[in-house]
């Protein structure tokens, strides 16, 4: 992978990460802002009860004639809170107040499901004051939120025993129901009823909204950031891999390539062509009497030389990259989809164009040639192997020539 491409891959790999949990905290916060504003209304909505229970215990119940011989519905706090907040769910219908208990007077306030639960979570605990239920209805999610509730004194004057309740009490409700209380005993629960379905769809629409435009400002900063590390720190970092690579794949002073590119390449290029009976030859070349070249006119003429010897063979060659520097004036060519015979006669035509075009500096100079074919079975090593020895043959036999083997 490319350092362009990894970096837009860290790049898009942290945008992605820091937008998960940016938006996961933001999700989580606008649930709980909407839960809070949820719990907000139904304090307000207990509070409310608790507000009438206190004002018919304070001012409604001492108002009566003593002896109880006519109950007063009225004057009961449990009727009177939930006979107002009724009047108040009108306008807010989807706004509930119950008192309930395990053995309430009116067998319209008996708890069942979650409420006994609740009940009995609170008489486990005397210490706990609060608890929240949350269930799903058809308007959506609804929050509970229930307190318990424990007999006073004032409580009990009435519901302490039948013998001792309101004659009235005892005639409407009869003697069974709602006696036995005590003091300080859990008996039922006020349970508050709000709506929480429109708080949390407008907390999650308002996530919504926050997620399209973070992601508008994202890939404006991406693309953004993007460009400007790919100029100030991929492109710099690329020209110099560039150069690395081609210093560590090329010969310097020839352009030719080097012989470690040479090895690996050219054993890229046996195991494909082994693969696919695809022809391959090789060239082993070199300068002829390149010794007195350095003795007559200087190294620095030689090293011209080599590279004008480059030069020309890269120039005649289709392929750029098929000419290597393997010693001091030694060079192979790896021809891929090339025949013996081709191979020949194009290392003849080089063959013949170093002969007949002086060389700067140094004036005509020849070079001999030895050709081999891949056959079944070879490896870079016995193939370099058969082109050394085709070029020994050419040297032996006069210099400036083209030798070719096929064994």
């Amino acid at each position: 992978m490319s350092t362009r491409a990894r970096l837009n891959l860290y790049l898009a790999i942290t945008f992605v990460i820091v937008f998960c949990i940016s938006s996961a905290v933001l999700y989580r916060s606008l649930i709980d802002g909407a839960m809070t504003q949820v719990r907000r209304d139904s304090m307000l909505q207990m509070e409310m009860a608790l507000a009438v229970r206190k004002y018919t215990m304070e001012d409604i119940r001492p108002l009566l004639p003593p002896g109880g011989e006519v109950l007063h519905p009225q004057t009961i706090p449990a009727y009177a809170a939930n006979r107002t907040m009724a009047l108040l769910e009108a306008e807010r219908p989807l706004y509930r107040y119950a008192e309930v208990a395990l053995n309430p007077t009116n067998p319209a306030n008996r708890a069942n499901g979650w409420q006994i639960e609740a009940i009995n979570a609170f008489r486990a605990e005397p210490d706990r004051h609060e608890l929240v239920h949350i269930t799903d209805s058809p308007a959506g999610e609804m929050l509970h939120v229930a307190r318990p509730v424990r007999p006073t004194a004032d409580c009990v004057a009435c519901h302490g025993s039948a013998a001792s309740a309101p004659a009235g009490l005892r005639q409407r409700y009869g003697q069974a129901a709602s006696f036995g209380w005590k003091v300080g005993d859990t008996v039922g629960a006020q349970i508050v009823s709000v709506p929480a379905a429109q708080a949390l769809a407008d907390a999650r629409q308002t996530w919504w909204r926050h997620v399209g435009a973070s992601l508008v400002v994202f890939a404006a900063l991406f693309i953004v950031l993007n460009r400007i590390l790919s100029r100030t720190v991929i492109a710099p970092i690329e020209t110099r891999s560039s150069t690395w690579r081609e210093l560590a794949t090329k010969d310097v002073l020839t352009g030719a390539r080097n012989r470690r590119s040479f090895e690996e390449e050219g054993r890229a290029l046996i195991a494909a062509c082994a693969d696919s009976g695809a022809s391959l030859s090789l060239v082993a070349l070199d300068i002829d009497h390149f010794k007195r070249v350095n003795d007559c006119f200087g190294h620095d003429v030689g090293d011209a030389v080599l590279k004008e010897f480059a030069l020309r063979v890269l120039q005649a060659s289709k392929r750029r990259d098929c000419l290597y520097r393997v010693g001091g004036e030694e060079f192979a060519m790896l021809l891929p989809h090339t025949d013996l015979d081709a191979a020949v006669a194009f290392a003849e035509v080089l063959r013949r164009l170093f002969e007949a075009t002086p060389f700067s500096g140094a004036g005509r100079l020849s070079a001999s040639f030895g050709v081999a074919a891949l056959l079944p079975g070879d490896t870079l090593g016995t193939l370099m192997k058969r082109a050394d020895r085709a070029l020994y043959e050419a040297k032996g036999a006069g210099r400036n020539r083209v030798i070719s083997l096929t064994t």
